[in-house]
């Protein structure tokens, strides 16, 4: 449970402080809202999930971006 009413990181729309949310780092976001921002996957419990320059991104999106960057991941 969000705990206090505020918005969500991805659409900026209020959370109410009743609704279940994700979190990663100071971010809150709705269930729905918590996804890939370049494609739009949904995540699944244990799946992993980069945060980079606060957008979050599914494992493969973020690979490409580092690759376009110059470097691959460890």
């Amino acid at each position: 449970l969000f705990g206090v009413t505020g918005n969500c990181a991805a659409c900026s729309k209020l959370i109410p402080a009743f609704e279940m949310v994700m979190r990663a780092k100071e971010n809150v976001y709705h269930l729905d809202c918590f996804a890939c921002q370049l494609c739009n996957q949904r995540f699944c419990v244990g799946d992993k999930f980069f945060l980079k320059n606060n957008m979050i991104l599914c494992q493969t999106d973020y690979e490409e971006g580092l690759m376009k960057e110059g470097y691959a991941p460890q």
